[in-house]
């Protein structure tokens, strides 16, 4: 009996969009056979590329007119929630590129809709969590071997990586920074504690290095001066959880610094730490460290391993009618936390959040 393919299509045909592509190739049960993209010409482009059959200045024409069983929404930010209500009514599954959204009541809208259609899958596409290094440090935590983790810190860090075009513009990103790349930490962080509730967030962003830049900064997304950019370069927090843990979120784009540390976490019976992944424990043995090696040559064949992965297990999850391999209630909490950080700029103060949506 042949295998049962999935027949995917893709909403937006910029970066994002294309790596999709990409990485759905190497999944030998998986056919892109539409694209759309708002923009005359870019679907058409792309699908060149990339050998896609059929080509949509309009999603909603793709949705209805495509024979589909799944859609990659990969739009800026801002762009996210449309595409993805609109996917699950028409009944696809969705593979939503990170964030779920750039701001608190899209990413509520997108549960509210999920939680009416679960028969569908609703993943957000935060590939980092199918690394060797993190698959492994979730086997450590789900051992038990950090007993209860109360600390931890999600460290993401460029020392003058600002990037430019839509990256920087409220209406296309709306964040910076924090919904960038800082997602990935907060996620990252969260789904290895067994994603806690959030309860209260203190939080500071803001820009003060590339409002004092005068020059042309070149980047891959397009070049940018300092009045261009709209949105945060950095990002501080300290967040706590309704089972007494803390996180320290760390995230910038630019710093006058190497790094900023690296991930940890403090269990009442061991810590852990990545890049490289450390196992800490005292006690009867005195003092044990355990490091983990990967079996890759260069982080880069991670890298490519865990966009694969992403997509492979996208996939096969429709295929075989189970559940998303990252549940979006986990996921949603990254935007309780985003929300809070941006309150508690505005006000100065700590603010309360809610997980519900």
């Amino acid at each position: 009996m042949p295998e049962k393919r999935v027949r995917v299509g893709i909403i937006g045909a910029g970066w994002a969009g294309q790596a999709h592509a990409r990485f759905y190739q190497k999944v030998p049960f998986v056919d892109v056979v539409a694209w759309a993209d708002a923009v005359p010409g870019k679907a058409a482009a792309a699908a060149k590329t990339y050998n896609v059959p059929n080509v949509f200045d309009d999603y909603e024409d793709m949705l209805k007119q495509a024979d589909l069983d799944a859609v990659s929404v990969a739009t800026f930010n801002m762009g996210h929630r449309q595409p993805t209500v609109d996917s699950l009514n028409a009944g696809k599954h969705v593979l939503l590129e990170k964030p779920m959204a750039a701001t608190l009541p899209d990413a509520q809208a997108i549960m509210r809709c999920w939680e009416k259609h679960q028969d569908r899958i609703l993943m957000v596409g935060f590939q980092p969590i199918f690394s060797q290094e993190h698959q492994a440090a979730k086997k450590v935590f789900e051992a038990g071997t950090l007993g209860d983790v109360y600390y931890a810190e999600a460290i993401t860090h460029r020392r003058w990586g600002v990037p430019g075009g839509n990256f920087i513009k409220a209406a296309t990103a709306g964040a910076g920074t924090l919904v960038d790349t800082g997602v990935y930490a907060i996620h990252n962080a969260l789904w290895l504690m067994g994603d806690p509730k959030p309860v209260a967030v203190s939080g500071s962003i803001g820009k003060p290095l590339v409002s004092q830049y005068r020059g042309v900064k070149e980047t891959f997304a397009g070049p940018w001066t300092g009045s261009d950019v709209e949105v945060e370069e950095f990002a501080f927090a300290w967040i706590r959880f309704e089972n007494g843990a803390v996180l320290l979120v760390k995230s910038t784009w630019a710093a006058h610094a190497d790094d900023l540390g690296r991930p940890f976490f403090l269990g009442t019976k061991g810590g852990l730490a990545l890049r490289p992944l450390e196992v800490f424990v005292n006690g009867q043995w005195e003092n044990l460290n355990a490091t983990t090696t990967l079996n890759v040559n260069r982080v880069e064949e991670d890298r490519e391993a865990s966009w694969t992965a992403k997509m492979h297990n996208f996939a096969a999850a429709v295929r075989d009618s189970k559940p998303s391999p990252i549940d979006p209630r986990g996921v949603f909490l990254v935007n309780v936390i985003m929300d809070g950080i941006f309150r508690s700029d505005k006000e100065g103060r700590e603010v309360g959040v809610s997980a519900a949506y």
